[in-house]
């Protein structure tokens, strides 16, 4: 899931403009801009709803460039990916466009991506974190600038630890053991978990599964999803379902924003989240906060990174670049952050109260953990593989190890080239 599709992280922004377009059919003329007396239109696809930030830098962009007009195009993002395919297939695509970490290299391979090295200076290039900058980079090439960003960490009811005088856990084993701890049914439940779409169970989870020590791929590149560390993963999480029962009943009926919204109704005391998860719960009157990643075989916080590229068949790769310098401000930063409440993307944050709050400051004491889901093509079939292993072992259908060797043998089959491609 992107930082901007969870239902939470809608309460950070303004209603939707009128004139928003999702229907697919509707995209501009193939026809390249013929600019006269220095006028120029540069288009640009936001996937998601019309942010009162994009107003603000339309208006901006536009009294710096005189002559240049913003043309901002919106499409949902359930939609997004089709939308666009469509428009390759027209040779109509826009300028520039809004798109998830895990398209750029399924796109940097289709060559419809620009890559933007030559326009970036090397000092631009040091103001971004290095691991949201990798986010739009794909083979020693730089496709996109990090446009929003999400961590993902342990959020808890606080009080509820309290109460039971509850330590934060250090370990793996001692999220398991908060999680019973805090488990009520059925008033309330230890821990919940985005179980009714694959990819919630990737992205929600993969902190818990790199502290176990298993990869998607191993360090050769090729695909791991059945290795020992994965299978021992699977059934230490599934367990804490199936055994222990410290989650919500249905709990294959239940997206990660369903979770999200579990613990503001007070009914979740553990899950993963990111830092809408702190402006949820103050809403609610609920007493939540992040915890630090807990030591495991491997230590890492998973960042996901919406980011906006530029496409090769742009007629104004210039003045593209420049608007991605614009939105790179940290005046603008800060516009972004605090509508959508994402994290920084930038070493250096604007004077904002809003950089101040616990989710960033827990975030920003973590930055050396920071890592990316593998960049593979054929992502998207691999994040929906493994988060299907883990439904059938919650339905009953299969153990950890025969659900995992499914998947893992029919995707083998299935993708162009189940490998890592390596730099």
């Amino acid at each position: 899931m992107t930082l901007a599709k969870c239902a939470a992280c809608l309460a950070y922004r303004r209603p939707l403009s009128s004139w928003i377009w999702l229907v697919l059919g509707t995209v501009w003329s193939g026809c390249a801009d013929v600019p006269g007396d220095g006028d120029a239109i540069l288009k640009i696809v936001w996937m998601g709803p019309e942010l009162e930030t994009y107003g603000i830098w339309k208006k901006g962009f536009e009294a710096e460039h005189p002559g240049v007009t913003l043309e901002q195009q919106y499409v949902s993002y359930d939609q997004g990916p089709t939308f666009y395919n469509t428009m390759i297939q027209g040779d109509n695509l826009p300028d520039l466009g809004f798109l998830f970490m895990g398209m750029i290299p399924e796109y940097a391979e289709r060559g419809v991506l620009e890559p933007l090295d030559a326009f970036m200076t090397a000092a631009e290039r040091q103001a971004w974190i290095d691991v949201a900058l990798s986010a739009g980079e794909y083979q020693g090439k730089t496709y996109g600038v990090p446009l929003v960003g999400a961590n993902r960490t342990l959020y808890v009811r606080r009080d509820w630890m309290q109460a039971g005088a509850e330590e934060a856990p250090t370990t793996w084993e001692g999220v398991r053991a908060l999680a019973n701890a805090l488990n009520q049914p059925p008033e309330r439940y230890g821990f919940c978990i985005g179980a009714g779409r694959p990819k919630h169970l990737m992205q929600d989870q993969i902190a818990m599964m790199w502290g176990f020590g298993a990869h998607f791929f191993d360090r050769e590149g090729k695909l791991a999803l059945n290795s020992p560390q994965a299978i021992a993963y699977v059934e230490f999480l599934t367990n804490m379902q199936l055994l222990e029962q410290v989650m919500p009943p249905g709990i294959l009926n239940l997206n990660a924003n369903e979770c999200y919204a579990e613990m503001a109704a007070g009914k979740v005391g553990m899950l993963f989240s990111g830092p809408w998860q702190d402006g949820m719960c103050r809403d609610a009157g609920i007493e939540c906060e992040p915890l630090m990643i807990p030591d495991g075989e491997e230590r890492k916080m998973l960042l996901i990174v919406d980011v906006l590229g530029m496409f090769s068949t742009s007629q104004h790769k210039d003045l593209g670049a420049e608007f991605m310098r614009f939105i790179q401000r940290l005046e603008n930063r800060q516009l972004i952050d605090v509508e959508v409440g994402g994290v920084p993307m930038t070493k250096d944050v604007a004077d904002d109260p809003y950089y101040q709050s616990v989710p960033i400051r827990n975030y920003q004491a973590q930055l050396k953990l920071l890592r990316l889901t593998p960049q593979h093509p054929e992502w998207t079939k691999i994040q929906d593989g493994w988060g299907e292993a883990i439904q059938m072992v919650l339905a009953g259908a299969a153990t950890p190890a025969a659900a995992l060797n499914t998947v893992h043998d029919r995707l083998l089959q299935e993708l162009e080239n189940p490998a890592l491609p390596m730099p």
